[in-house]
């Protein structure tokens, strides 16, 4: 029961926060309404995870403990114009703070920036495609962690600032300055990388 019933309707984001919170509510009394917040957003917040500690069976992990917090905080929980989305990604940058102060990961590159392959490339695309991931994903690991966390929710889970605000508990005009600053050392550490390349 994913929440496939509100697609295609044109729901205006007022409306999205109104459905968003009648789900909410729901969810504090019944269990199936947590499992179609669940569903409908299990794959963006596992990928935020992999991204940013580079290794599945942790990601996995990391996820898992996301939405049971997000059960657990469930009858606290007081909707304040905030996306579900945002409020998971808020739990699982928590969670991922704590995972890294527990333990230095093991970051296999290859398994954290995997993105579906088009199905008509060849295997010399293929190998550039997973060279230029691996090259992309090491520069945005050497990034701050604060710089790390805009730069996914903003690109990899589509985010607007506001809301990249919210999950991180700063104001919109720092996520600005921290994406501005994210994005412009993520370019020189690419050009580092690939200056001897074409």
């Amino acid at each position: 029961m994913r929440a496939a019933a509100r697609e295609g309707t044109g729901l205006s984001r007022p409306q999205e926060y109104e459905w968003e919170r009648t789900l909410i509510e729901r969810a504090k009394t019944d269990p199936e309404a947590f499992g179609a917040i669940y569903d409908e957003y299990v794959d963006r917040v596992y990928t935020y995870i992999v991204r940013r500690v580079g290794d599945r069976s942790v990601a996995e992990d990391l996820t898992s403990e996301t939405f049971f917090r997000a059960l657990r905080s469930l009858k606290t929980y007081q909707h304040s114009g905030q996306t579900i989305l945002a409020w998971l990604y808020r739990i699982a940058a928590n969670q991922v703070t704590d995972h890294f102060r527990a333990a230095k990961p093991n970051l296999p590159l290859e398994e954290a920036w995997a993105v579906p392959e088009r199905s008509e490339s060849g295997p010399e695309a293929k190998a550039l495609q997973a060279d230029q991931q691996r090259t992309i994903l090491a520069a945005v690991q050497k990034l701050s962690p604060d710089q790390q966390d805009v730069i996914l929710l903003r690109f990899s889970g589509g985010l607007r600032l506001k809301e990249i605000a919210e999950t991180i508990g700063k104001s919109e005009n720092a996520v600005k300055q921290l994406l501005f600053r994210a994005l412009g050392s993520l370019k020189g550490k690419l050009t580092e990388r690939g200056g001897t390349h074409g």
